[in-house]
């Protein structure tokens, strides 16, 4: 049955309401259907535990997709549910923690399918799942109904939180961050476009886990995991800087940084959360340096350098002019140019006055032959 009912989730059945205003569409009318019964889990023992978190993921991305945009009666009860729902037990944020993971990963772009969609809707998706992200931490971090108890003695009303029974580890904030750096440090290599985009985003939200100092034994595991996502994003300059404050807020919370975290305890807490990661403690793990950003401030020029080295000795300066006084290239080339140009009109004149000159000459020997030749004849007669 459940099988059945799950299928309607799955249909692509968003049709719009009829004249009536009770005719909903399947996939709303099964979504409401699974938030009573996620609700009234405990009178149903027999369904797995696994059900819950994965049931919980598929109501978060039908709450944050646009196709119920318009299924305003379907989002104000799945509101409502979530509401109480992270308040009402805290095993229930157990589930909210497991479901984390695979949502995120299944509504970001480019990770679990390859995404040919427009840049366009690929921004939109990433927002919805940035989105879901942020409600998540929302409801992990929303606090539980208190109580009512009859004749509660006054020693337990004067009890501080310290003092009470410790959560389980997958019902924390701690246990949701071990689950996100685990997360992390499976993008190891080259990464795509998508895969930055989704490391980035997950670590923003690790940021935003209240980790309690009491748990050390989980600070140090975590340590331990946020230099292996340190190490896989050493030549990703902004992922490195997403990753090192968080590393720091860490080392201000280790109470012994010399006390080492064994394999054993390690292997208890995975196993505690119900993840498989093979993570050697032993292993020597450095937090690679965050790369210098490329400087935009031009070099000295060469120029420059010979200003400074002229302006130090006076001497030179009498002797020859100072380099800031020499005119640019670009007027240098151009009194070069007009150097030229005088000098071809100077040669062009020069030719022009030797030729007057040899035309002088020869009018000058035509007279003195035309003199001579008058002055023969003269004497002849």
């Amino acid at each position: 049955m459940l099988d059945i009912l799950y299928a309607g989730l799955e249909t692509d059945d968003w049709r719009a309401c009829t004249e009536s205003s009770e005719n909903e569409s399947v996939k709303a009318t099964v979504g409401e259907g699974f938030a009573k019964l996620l609700l009234l889990g405990e009178k149903y023992p027999n369904l797995p535990a696994s059900f819950y978190p994965f049931v919980l993921g598929k109501l978060i991305a039908l709450y944050f997709s646009e196709e119920s945009k318009e299924q305003l009666r379907f989002k104000q009860c799945l509101s409502v549910f979530f509401e109480h729902y992270a308040s009402l037990l805290e095993k229930h944020k157990g589930y909210i923690s497991k479901a984390f993971v695979p949502l995120i990963r299944s509504l970001w772009p480019g990770i679990d399918r390859n995404s040919k969609s427009s840049s366009y809707v690929v921004s939109n998706q990433r927002k919805r799942a940035v989105l879901a992200s942020k409600f998540i931490l929302q409801m992990m971090q929303t606090p539980l109904y208190k109580k009512e108890t009859r004749h509660e003695p006054e020693s337990q009303v004067n009890k501080s939180p310290e003092d009470s029974i410790q959560p389980p580890i997958d019902c924390t904030e701690e246990g949701l961050a071990i689950r996100i750096a685990i997360e992390m440090v499976s993008f190891k290599g080259k990464k795509t476009a998508a895969e930055k985009a989704y490391v980035a985003a997950l670590c923003k939200i690790l940021v935003l886990l209240n980790l309690k100092p009491s748990e050390q034994n989980l600070i140090k595991l975590m340590k331990k995991l946020l230099c292996r996502v340190a190490e896989s994003v050493c030549s990703e300059k902004e992922l490195l800087k997403d990753v090192k404050p968080m590393l720091e807020h860490l080392n201000s919370l280790d109470a012994c940084p010399s006390e080492e975290l064994s394999q054993d305890e390690a292997n208890s807490i995975f196993e505690a959360l119900g993840v498989s990661y093979d993570l050697d403690i032993t292993a020597p793990a450095t937090v690679p340096q965050t790369p210098a950003p490329c400087s935009t401030r031009p070099a000295r020029s060469r120029r420059r350098a010979r200003i400074a080295e002229t302006s130090s000795d006076e001497e030179e300066e009498v002797a020859s002019p100072p380099l800031s006084a020499m005119p640019a290239p670009n007027t240098l080339m151009t009194r070069s140019h007009r150097a030229s140009k005088a000098a071809a009109l100077a040669k062009i004149t020069a030719s022009r006055m030797r030729r007057s000159d040899a035309d002088e000459d020869i009018e000058e020997e035509e007279e003195d032959v035309v003199s001579s030749d008058v002055t023969a004849e003269d004497s002849d007669d």
